[in-house]
């Protein structure tokens, strides 16, 4: 399948991208934009560097949305847009979609929430100010009537760039950012990977001393976490997909407040890698085998070494196909429901 077809559609459409620099998810997102020929401008919602602006984001809002809507302002006076997409929508305000608005009358706005909304309080005030909300998680999109979306792969996942003979010498791998329970699950995976003598890559990202401080002493699972499984640096989008690209099985411990499936999760069973994960809902999705995911919980007692060392049942493209960053943006774009394709 050309998957850049599916944005034929939108060729020569103007899109103004506000969202946080998470990863390498926005640039996921421009790449597969300037190859549709779709202009898209990208503003930071988070306009102040690093952990400070996410901690402004959050706890003193007024002073992003004042920032943002400055720079909202700089942008609409200088391009005219058919879209305002809006990720996570932590500097949302009424006076920006308004501006927004008059610069744009006939422009759609769409809101796409990658957490979920008790993790979004922000943004749910401003759900009937906007055209559509998507969300990953299926049970907000049912609680708050708003539309489901599941998250999406770039082209880098695509399973037919990975040679079919390539090395897989890492039994088991986590990447992601250490919150809630994490470390109590990452813990118990350690301990059982050693007694079974599994390779497991541990990395798990902290934002900064500060956090690290906060949770070695409130958490006491944090405090037992192997040295050298925790790093203040973010890991290269470059390593990690080399990583996974390595690797038997992608470890997935979901946020407790959240159903919807992470980026780990997607991205491993898209490039035809395995999962063990907390996350009972990718059980849900009819074009995913069974045979490449286990689920666990605190109560895990010992690694199933044949799922783990076994090869991945099926054809990972038709996984490719449902998360592709193209379809994600066709679904945003046309404004319409998410239907998965099934082959």
């Amino acid at each position: 399948m050309d998957f850049q077809r599916q944005l034929k559609p939108f060729e020569g459409k103007r899109v103004l991208l506000l969202a946080p620099k998470f990863f390498h998810y926005i640039d996921e997102i421009l790449d597969a934009m300037k190859d549709a020929n779709i202009k898209c401008d990208f503003l930071n919602e988070r306009p102040l560097p690093r952990f400070t602006g996410k901690v402004i984001a959050r706890y003193l809002p007024a002073i992003n949305e004042h920032q943002v809507l400055k720079n909202i302002n700089a942008q609409i006076t200088e391009n005219r847009y058919d879209y305002l997409l809006v990720i996570k929508g932590e500097s949302l305000s009424t006076k920006l979609l308004m501006s927004f608005k008059q610069a744009n009358p006939q422009a759609k706005v769409v809101l796409f929430l990658w957490d979920s909304v008790a993790n979004s309080k922000h943004a749910k005030a401003f759900f009937r100010q906007v055209d559509t909300v998507y969300t990953f998680d299926a049970n907000d999109a049912a609680t708050y009537d708003i539309e489901f979306l599941p998250l999406f792969v770039g082209s880098q996942f695509d399973p037919r760039l990975i040679a079919s003979n390539e090395q897989k010498d890492i039994d088991l791998a986590f990447i992601g950012t250490v919150h809630s329970n994490r470390s109590k699950l990452l813990n118990l995976v350690e301990k059982l990977a050693h007694e079974n003598q599994l390779s497991f890559c541990d990395f798990r990202y902290v934002q900064s001393k500060l956090i690290y401080v906060v949770r070695y002493l409130q958490d006491s699972a944090f405090r037992k976490s192997p040295k050298d499984t925790v790093h203040f640096e973010k890991i290269s989008a470059d390593v990690m997909l080399k990583t996974l690209r390595r690797t038997n099985v992608i470890v997935d411990v979901t946020h407790p407040k959240q159903t919807g499936l992470t980026g780990r999760v997607i991205e491993g069973l898209s490039m035809g890698r395995k999962v063990l994960t907390t996350n009972s809902k990718v059980l849900d999705y009819d074009f995913i085998n069974k045979a490449n995911v286990q689920i666990f919980d605190d109560s895990l007692a010992n690694l199933d070494t044949n799922f783990i060392k076994s090869p991945y049942v099926g054809n990972p493209l038709t996984v490719y196909q449902n998360f592709s960053v193209y379809k994600w943006l066709e679904t945003i774009l046309s404004g319409l429901p998410y239907v998965p394709i099934n082959d």
